[in-house]
């Protein structure tokens, strides 16, 4: 970590970091490590591979959140920032408007999948946690994050944009909220830093595009590669997911008609974001740059 960081910050800003190794699952060493910390950040629980179940993905998510959130407590911390999801801001699919902070997900809603209902699960038990132990907590809600990657081991969804510029033969129609990861981390620190968002939730994502749009503006901004831009059938990315865990967590959003709203973030905190065209290029490019596409 410290080498892949090494290319974006300078030697006396590496200095300042210390590095601890800790385990969602495991309880063990997360207080030793907060200790003396102003704040945590808690900024990711596992995307999962669309073969879990929703119960092996709600240990992860909501249990190691509460791994986290107790370790604060034991550490004397009480700022906690939390990166949630869009996932737990979900409608049902013919829902037809815009959504601010004040809605939340049924997790009973049968379209629902595994990865939506984890986060649902977490943010739900980090609130009711932070109400019952003293924590001073936020959440952030981004939808799908795309930006520059630090390394191939720290893809997340990333590999999405990936797999275009390898030139995936169809691209499911399937819009998306894009949150840059670098908007992201700036919207973190500034909920941090501002003792007037406890106990406030924040979208993250209102900026909408499509993956058949993405694979037009690859196929045009880099004619080296061969990317494809020629869209599935809505019928048959349902069909194709009963046999490709990849694509299930993209079902429940084809038929989306509904957005989000970041006025909030925008607001109180004064946040910017990159544009969703910004956001992929900028991401497409580091990819390339780390060799993981053959031109």
């Amino acid at each position: 970590m410290r080498r892949e960081l090494s290319s974006f910050v300078n030697e006396e800003e590496l200095s300042h970091l210390s590095f601890f190794e800790a385990d969602l699952t495991s309880k063990r060493g997360w207080a030793e490590a907060m200790k003396g910390a102003a704040g945590i950040f808690h900024v990711a629980s596992p995307l999962g591979h669309g073969t879990e179940t929703a119960e092996q993905m709600v240990a992860v998510a909501k249990n190691g959140t509460l791994n986290v959130l107790q370790a604060a407590v034991d550490a004397g911390v009480d700022r906690v920032v939390m990166t949630s999801s869009q996932a737990a801001s979900t409608p049902l699919a013919d829902f037809v408007g815009t959504l601010d902070e004040s809605f939340w997900s049924d997790v009973t809603n049968p379209e629902l999948d595994p990865y939506r209902i984890s986060k649902i699960e977490a943010e739900h038990a980090a609130w009711d946690f932070a109400k019952s132990h003293g924590l001073k907590l936020t959440t952030v809600l981004p939808g799908a994050i795309f930006g520059p990657a630090m390394s191939e081991r720290s893809m997340s969804s990333n590999r999405i944009l990936l797999e275009l510029l390898k030139g995936q033969p169809m691209i499911p129609q399937v819009p998306m909220e894009v949150s840059d990861v670098r908007d992201l981390a700036v919207l973190r620190r500034l909920a941090f830093e501002s003792p007037k968002v406890v106990g406030k939730r924040y979208l993250a994502a209102s900026q909408r595009t499509t993956m058949p749009e993405i694979a037009r503006l690859y196929h045009d901004e880099f004619p080296q590669l061969r990317v494809n831009d020629r869209e599935m059938p809505k019928w048959l990315t349902r069909v194709a997911s009963r046999f490709v865990p990849s694509l299930r967590t993209l079902v429940p959003m084809l038929n989306r008609r509904y957005g989000h709203s970041t006025a909030a973030a925008e607001k109180d905190l004064g946040w910017v974001q990159h544009s969703p065209r910004e956001t992929v290029l900028d991401a497409a490019k580091q990819l390339i740059k780390l060799g993981l596409v053959k031109k």
